[in-house]
């Protein structure tokens, strides 16, 4: 039951409806069966390991409360995180793994049939949060079985987050509260506006990044443009899943995290990392960072704290050496301009301008990792990008005629509301019959045969 098709929003709004009329007592109850009944949807069989999840992080929980010892403390803080990252290897990094110790070794790997169950990295990392701060004293522990399972698999944030700490989420699910009509408008216009964002950008931009990923040797131009369609094809495909989860939880009286906030207005590299998957950089900021030593203990330890948080990132998106890559990429470039003391300026101007420049230009080459299949594409598309330019060719590839063109380019001058909307802004009326038309034509559009293109964090 995907976010963006038709049937997710029935399903929110008999959710939305139960919810209120049922009394407050049993409200968690029906949001927890809600919610497995959701993640059931995608794999009925896989809804076991997150099962297995739950009960493993409380039960340590609650042993970790119940410890008299640090040692003791530390052993069951150690076994909770010993089952999360068991989980993850197995799952997500196993054929990784055993690939390259075997192509170091000289020899070969047959890759076994493991089914990545959709969303572990982001339901493993809320519930690792929740038994760190229970080690950490910052919050008790949970005792209420259903409560804390409801706050691992609360479905608008289940699949691919925001992630959530347990201070903000459990204490809002176990008040159950109905949801305000301003809650109400400003969920259905984060509704409104992350299927926009999907639907219509993303969707949109996916065909002419494919034909050139999949083409065996694109002229220079085609990459450079599918780089720019990309960017903004992510951009659109996981914040329009981020404001779609948030949507849905203020219909339902909750209010998550902002997981983006104009990541592509950033000035510095830092800055993107401060908008961009916003949730996922506070926890490694709050449980690596910070830890390691941060910027408290000379700037050795920050460069290696700041690497080893870039090196983990790039893992924790996918298991291959082109996300690890990624990841360095942005953690190079965050050190150099830790080294060279080059901060944001709140002033106007052709400094701040030029900073966006350099930090677009640094960035935009980053997601040529992020897509390509392999190394080997990584290299050859990158020698294109500096081969001779035929701009009629790249067009050509790229399959965007006309009117599909200026379709596209509509819908990306369309990001500014869709920023407003983001934030809460009031807009008039007309904006939401207008969005609403565009997310219908683009259903029926996908009805007709184009097809459906999955949430690209659904795969982390």
């Amino acid at each position: 039951m995907s976010f963006d098709s038709p049937f997710y929003l029935l399903f929110l709004a008999a959710i939305v409806l139960v919810h209120r009329l049922c009394p407050v007592k049993i409200r968690w109850a029906l949001l927890l069966a809600g919610s497995l009944f959701f993640y059931a949807c995608w794999s009925a069989p896989l809804t076991l390991v997150i099962v297995g999840v739950i009960l493993l992080t409380w039960g340590c929980g609650l042993l970790i409360a119940g410890s008299k010892t640090r040692v003791r403390k530390r052993l069951w803080m150690a076994a909770a995180m010993a089952g999360c990252a068991g989980l993850l290897l197995w799952f997500k990094y196993f054929n990784f793994l055993a690939d390259t110790f075997a192509r170091i070794a000289g020899g070969a790997w047959e890759p076994l049939d493991i089914l990545l169950p959709v969303g572990c990295s982001f339901y493993t990392f809320q519930a690792a949060s929740y038994v760190l701060d229970v080690y950490r004293g910052r919050i008790a522990a949970e005792r209420h079985p259903g409560h804390y399972a409801l706050y691992i698999a609360f479905f608008p944030q289940l699949v691919a987050g925001p992630i959530e700490r347990a201070e903000a989420l459990l204490p809002q699910l176990k008040a159950a509260k109905t949801a305000s009509r301003e809650d109400a408008r400003k969920g259905l216009a984060l509704v409104l506006s992350g299927l926009f964002r999907k639907l219509v950008i993303a969707d949109m931009a996916a065909p002419a990044v494919d034909r050139v990923f999949a083409a065996v040797c694109p002229d220079g131009s085609a990459v450079f443009l599918a780089l720019v369609l990309f960017a903004f094809q992510i951009y659109c495909d996981f914040a329009g899943y981020s404001e779609i989860a948030q949507g849905s939880a203020y219909l339902l009286g909750i209010r998550l995290r902002r997981n983006f906030d104009r990541p592509y207005l950033a000035r510095t590299v830092r800055g993107f990392w401060r908008r961009w998957h916003m949730s996922l950089t506070a926890w490694f900021t709050d449980y690596v960072y910070i830890p390691l030593g941060g910027s408290r203990r000379g700037m050795g330890r920050q460069v290696f704290a700041t690497m080893a948080v870039f090196f983990l990132s790039g893992l924790w998106h996918g298991a291959d050496w082109t996300f690890v890559l990624w990841g360095l990429w942005h953690g190079v470039l965050c050190v150099l301009e830790i080294l060279l003391r080059r901060r944001e300026r709140s002033g106007r101007g052709i400094l701040p301008l030029g900073q966006w420049a350099l930090t677009a230009v640094l960035i935009l080459p980053s997601w040529l990792l992020f897509r390509a299949a392999n190394l080997g594409q990584v290299s050859m598309l990158f020698g294109r990008l500096f081969s001779a330019w035929d701009p009629l060719a790249g067009l050509s590839l790229l399959g965007l005629g006309g009117v599909r063109a200026a379709c596209l380019a509509a819908a990306l001058l369309q990001l500014p509301l869709l920023d407003r909307l983001s934030r809460g802004r009031r807009v008039p009326d007309m904006v939401y019959f207008f969005l609403a038309a565009c997310i219908v034509l683009a259903w029926l559009i996908r009805a007709a045969g184009q097809g459906a293109n999955a949430f690209i964090y659904f795969q982390f």
